[in-house]
């Protein structure tokens, strides 16, 4: 079951879905999941990690500075917070300031890693936390400390130190743990102090986490003659992320900079986590339909039944929808995309997206990564639970579709009266069909409809065969609770009240269809497709091939290729109903939340939102059949009739339109991702 990825929306959808909606409502697809952290004083928050406790809990630290900032002036201590619900809430549990160990200073501290011993080593049991810092501190002796906690992470104590300090212009970064097989703890890290490479990711090995030794180069380009800061840059392979799969394979999965690598994510194995093949070698990059995985990766295995399991990556910059991520079960030869936990927000000034963190629970994979909300980066955290090879998303929209008729669960003439029946009708793109999820346990949802914002409801608790389906104030009883049985390519939905089916009255296949609950059967109406519903789209020309609407750093709109600098996410955009009336569009940039595409004296372009009419009517706009092919679209500014956006030497403006040339240049297939 693939999430379903509409190539070319259909303009009569777009129109109900825009004129239906509540705007509340309309970014509830992005899924954005539970805030954890977000401060104005901390507001570049990034470099997210998390790890499950023995005793079930999880436990979440990040980076509280972005030394890339220009105002940066030290960094600052690691707040760890601890959920006891898989992540949905969230509390302040401990502070670790490395200035408070003799010795160290936390001003240029960062990069943490953070690890859970599995099994014992040495005279560290299993279950021992490891918290492990960058020091980038050219007065300090070595790059990475090591603490450790024995109580869940309420206290620390600084363990070792490790990577003795190169150059006074080098140092080694993003530090990872793993245990090999023959019950070594292994650090691995990127490392710029080794001569004749510009980055490589190395590690060493320790058999109590006292003392380090056995220092390995993974990957990397070595030059003999290259000289730092004199010649151009070779390959930097760095961020490294270690998993140990379900059969016993290592998997490492790291960035790739410089060298004409872009920043491509690329894999590979070990079988002992020690030995990983030729240094020189890129690995196996992470590419699938079309798109691909760049920058800072974040991976996970779930057992899917498979031989390794199933890897889930995603990266800063990947070449695909913000709510997509790459997925692998064998090890990462081939990958396809599936839905994310978490809609991303990327955008690199800010660190939004910067190296978060994917942790498998169960069938549960969560998500801990900041989310830039146009002032400051969130921590949050997100979570779906896999079934088969697709993945449901906590907070995400999805079309209900009956796989008998094909026909769409639906709140009857959009109804928002408690007790309101359930029916089948045709897709028609309204929000009476999107139903908003909301996951009570591991293995129960609660259905949401969007428009009517009740839920999906069994009156009464009934457990009686045929009792039609409703929906009512939301309260997440059993009655409210529904459990996705997954089969071939379809589930079934159970209620938890009655343990009954959802079905159709009388194993209707017609439009109009009652929903009911029944006792389990064969017939084709207790099987549902469940469908994700995406409101993000991008603008692809009708005329220029391949060429899409993007903005660039100016704010400036114009249409490029896939070859062009600007990245990918430049070309996203969120629908909402018009600023300035409700039944039109308006278009917010993904990248850049809060700024709008709107024009401004001829010209499109993004500018930040202001609260006054002029700016609302100028980014809002009237959709309209595609001027040179209906099936297509045309955007017609909404306070001056029959201008459209067209592009003319690649930028974008508004104009009269009258010859086929410019027709065409006014026609976009808007791609749903």
């Amino acid at each position: 079951m693939k999430p379903r990825i509409n190539m070319i929306i259909v303009l009569f959808c777009i129109l109900m879905l825009l004129t239906m909606v509540p705007y509340s409502t309309v970014l509830a697809e992005t899924a954005k999941g539970t805030t954890i952290y977000g401060d104005t004083s901390d507001d570049q928050c990034f470099y997210e990690r998390v790890v499950k406790l023995p005793n079930g809990d999880l436990l979440a630290t990040w980076m509280r500075e972005f030394p890339v900032n220009t105002n940066w002036s030290g960094m600052k201590s690691f707040y760890f917070y601890k959920s006891s619900d898989k992540g949905k809430t969230w509390t302040y549990f401990s502070e670790l300031d490395p200035s408070a160990y003799s010795g160290l200073s936390r001003d240029k501290m960062g990069m943490p890693g953070l690890y859970v011993l599995p099994q014992s080593v040495g005279n560290l049991a299993a279950g021992t936390i490891l918290f492990a810092t960058s020091d980038w501190d050219t007065n300090e002796t070595y790059c990475i400390h090591v603490w450790k906690s024995t109580d869940g992470g309420s206290t620390w104590t600084l363990l070792s130190s490790l990577a003795p300090r190169g150059g006074a212009t080098s140092s080694v970064w993003e530090p990872e743990f793993a245990i090999s097989s023959n019950g070594q703890l292994v650090c691995y890290y990127a490392d710029e102090r080794q001569l004749g490479y510009d980055q490589c990711i190395a590690y060493e090995t320790s058999l109590d986490g006292l003392t380090w030794e056995n220092y390995t180069i993974v990957a990397g380009e070595y030059d003999p003659n290259w000289v730092r800061g004199v010649d151009p840059s070779l390959w930097r392979p760095g961020m490294p992320r270690v998993l140990k799969l379900k059969n016993g394979t290592y998997f490492m999965a790291y960035e790739n900079i410089a060298g004409g690598h872009g920043g491509i994510i690329s894999t590979r194995t070990s079988e002992d986590g020690i030995t990983w093949g030729n240094i020189t070698t890129l690995g196996t990059t992470v590419v699938a339909d079309g798109a691909a995985a760049y920058q800072c990766p974040e991976v996970a295995w779930i057992d899917d039944g498979s031989i390794y399991g199933r890897i889930f990556l995603r990266g800063m910059n990947d070449t695909c929808s913000p709510s997509i991520c790459f997925s692998s079960t064998d090890a990462g030869a081939t990958w396809e995309l599936i839905d994310a936990p978490l809609t991303s927000i990327r955008k690199e000034t800010v660190a939004s997206g910067w190296s978060g963190t994917f942790l498998a629970d169960g069938k549960r994979l969560i998500e801990i990564n900041n989310y830039y909300n146009g002032t400051y980066n969130e921590i949050r955290a997100g979570s779906g639970i896999l079934y088969n090879n697709q993945l449901i998303v906590d907070g995400a929209d999805y079309l209900i579709r009956n796989v008998g008729s094909g026909y769409c669960l639906d709140d009857a003439g959009g109804s928002t009266s408690w007790g309101n029946e359930m029916i089948l009708w045709s897709q028609n793109g309204y929000k009476t069909q999107s139903w908003h999820t909301k996951n009570i346990t591991d293995e129960y949802f609660s259905l949401i409809c969007n428009f009517s914002d009740l839920a999906l409801d069994n009156p009464n608790g009934s457990t009686l065969s045929g009792t039609r389906i409703v929906q009512w104030d939301k309260n997440y009883s059993n009655a409210q609770q529904w459990k996705l049985i997954p089969e071939e390519d379809y589930y079934k939905i159970q209620n938890r009240e009655s343990n009954l089916y959802l079905d159709t009255e009388g194993n209707s296949t017609s439009l109009h269809a009652f929903v009911i609950q029944a006792s389990e059967s064969s017939s084709n109406t207790q099987k549902w497709t469940v469908e994700r519903i995406y409101e993000i789209a991008r603008l692809r020309s009708y005329n220029i091939s391949d060429c899409h609407v993007y903005h660039d750093l100016n704010g400036t709109a114009l249409i490029a290729n896939p070859a062009t600098t600007m990245p990918y996410f430049a070309s996203q955009w969120r629908m909402v109903p018009g600023l300035a009336d409700s039944s039109c569009i308006s278009f917010e940039s993904i990248d850049n939340p809060g700024y709008y595409l709107r024009h401004e004296d001829g010209n499109v372009k993004i500018s930040a939102y202001t609260n006054t009419t002029i700016f609302k009517q100028d980014a809002t706009w009237r959709l309209r059949a595609g001027l040179a092919d209906p099936s297509g679209v045309s955007l017609e500014a909404y306070n001056i009739s029959n201008r459209y956006i067209r592009h003319q030497n690649s930028n974008l403006k508004i104009s009269t339109v009258s010859s086929a040339l410019e027709k065409a240049d006014a026609t976009f297939f808007m791609i749903l991702e």
